[in-house]
């Protein structure tokens, strides 16, 4: 970790204690003429007058005194974190709708005394040159050395000397309520610092970037913040911003931060290599309700946590013993609520790495322990499903007509190969196995599997409790359904699973066709 070395313990100079007493105070000072005039007049003795006078002097300066200090915080912050904060200025030979070349303006840090400098991907990833303008007004060219779209961050270089590399504190350690400034070129005004707090932290499936756990703060982000630091008050990077939540476009209170120890790690790791190393577990996860738990058997009160809904074949997970249908509570000693979690979490443990799984499965805990691999750079996804000449039947109770593939059909879609085996919930599982799916050839509209959203070409591997490789699997399975019950089936579209809830129509009966 030869890069983003220097760390500054996050310490905010002012506490709670004082602001609260700013805000005591500054409603002293807002007090009309009309009360200090009656104050001053007031019947009395002597003594009482002049204590009056005494106490309201004393809240004016006490009140003073304290917002001075907040001021000088935020100045003092300001001033340590500046001569670190570049501004980005990018040309593209890409035409925009006017036929004209694409320039952009961003923010960026300096993170070492070489020339390294982090900002956010998507600042600087269409740019053909890079143009960086230096505290002290000197410009300088810049390259990249490395583009992480999954986290939103970049790192360039310049050969530019007389960098002075900002501090970083450890974004772990922050606290929501805590005071941060930022600096950047808001619509291309360079060096503007705006101020607010850390409205939330680990803020994931906000649906920017594949890896995320965001700081959420109110101080105020606009188009070309982008890469500049979010920093506390003492002047330490806390993160690099990346995103706003805005209807307008413009600064709406809500802006999203990439925090220093992710942006640190990545760093890092693209300057030693070139690019990022991620854990990768090997499994499909969605949000799980109470009806989704309670059509898997699972106990309303057996936790939080995410359902896996496809666990690839040969996998970390498959080798560990996760099946679909399992809850994920917690991993590597951290609870997990959210699929953005659990991606994130597994994304910055290193490959190779043992990590330890808490679960549910049919309302009882189990541990397990997996080994992570690395993270592929990606798969493509499934090619358009045709129909398969096998047998077909049509479920009443569902609404869909179901036909039968082979193996060797199924691999010229390009679906996994032994997706079904590893989903087996028998003996069987992850044995390499792989007979054949079900293959959703037609849907009735408002079916109950029209409403739970199945669509022709979805794959059914799943059904209740049941893995389903053929028809008779299928059959068997639906004859079990009870009239308007809710049934958790596991379907899977374009290499992408997910459980849904199929509520079967009033009627018991199947028919072939």
């Amino acid at each position: 970790m030869k890069h983003l070395t220097r760390s500054i313990t996050a310490t905010n100079s002012l506490q709670q204690t004082h602001f609260l007493a700013i805000i005591g105070a500054c409603a002293m000072l807002t007090a009309t003429p009309a009360m200090a005039l009656t104050l001053a007049l007031a019947p009395s003795t002597d003594g009482v007058a002049r204590a009056v006078n005494t106490t309201q002097t004393a809240g004016k300066s006490t009140a003073r005194r304290l917002a001075d200090e907040l001021s000088h915080a935020f100045r003092d912050a300001a001033k340590t974190l500046a001569p670190s904060v570049v501004t980005i200025n990018t040309s593209s030979a890409k035409l925009n709708d006017r036929g004209r070349a694409q320039h952009g303006t961003g923010t960026g840090v300096v993170i070492s005394r070489d020339g390294y400098i982090v900002t956010a991907n998507h600042v600087v990833a269409d740019a053909d040159e890079i143009e960086l303008v230096l505290h002290d007004g000197r410009s300088a060219k810049a390259t990249v050395v490395g583009l992480d779209p999954g986290t939103d961050i970049a790192v360039l270089r310049t050969e530019e000397s007389g960098l002075i590399p900002a501090g970083f504190a450890d974004s772990d350690e922050l606290e929501p309520g805590e005071w941060v400034v930022a600096i950047g070129a808001p619509f291309g005004l360079e060096r503007t610092v705006t101020a607010g707090i850390v409205s939330a932290k680990g803020r994931s499936d906000v649906g920017l970037a594949t890896f995320e756990s965001y700081i959420q703060t109110d101080a105020a982000i606009n188009p070309g913040n982008s890469g500049g630091p979010l920093a506390n008050l003492d002047g330490a990077v806390i993160g690099i911003n990346s995103a706003i939540s805005s209807r307008g476009g413009g600064n709406d209170g809500i802006g999203f931060a990439v925090p220093s120890s992710v942006v640190r790690r990545v760093a890092d790791s693209i300057i030693a290599t070139g690019r990022v190393a991620r854990g990768y577990l090997g499994i499909g996860v969605q949000p799980a309700d109470a009806k989704m738990l309670a059509g898997l058997g699972i106990a309303k009160d057996a936790g939080v946590g995410v359902l896996v809904n496809r666990v690839e074949s040969d996998s970390p997970a498959a080798k560990a013993g996760i099946e679909p249908g399992d809850l994920i509570t917690s991993i590597a000693g951290r609870s997990v609520h959210t699929p953005g979690e659990l991606v994130a979490t597994i994304s910055e443990i290193a490959p190779g790495s043992e990590v330890d799984l808490r679960a549910i499965r049919n309302s009882d805990e189990r541990r397990m322990r997996a080994t992570l691999a690395e993270r592929p750079d990606g798969s493509a996804p499934l090619a358009e499903r045709n129909s398969a000449a096998k047998p077909s039947s049509a479920s009443v109770k569902l609404g869909m007509v179901l036909r039968e593939i082979s193996a060797d059909e199924l691999a010229a879609l390009g679906a996994a190969a032994n997706m079904g085996a590893a989903a087996n919930m028998g003996p069987a599982a992850n044995s390499g196995a792989e007979t054949g799916a079900v293959l959703v050839e037609s849907v009735n509209a408002n079916s109950p599997a029209a409403d739970a959203g199945i669509a022709p070409g979805d794959l059914i591997r799943r059904l209740g409790a049941h893995t389903v490789h053929t028809l008779k699997q299928a059959q068997s399975a639906l004859k079990e359904i009870a009239a308007d019950a809710a049934v958790p089936a596991l379907v899977e579209r374009q290499g992408q699973s997910r459980f849904v809830l199929i509520r079967a129509a009033p009627t018991s009966s199947d028919t072939r066709r």
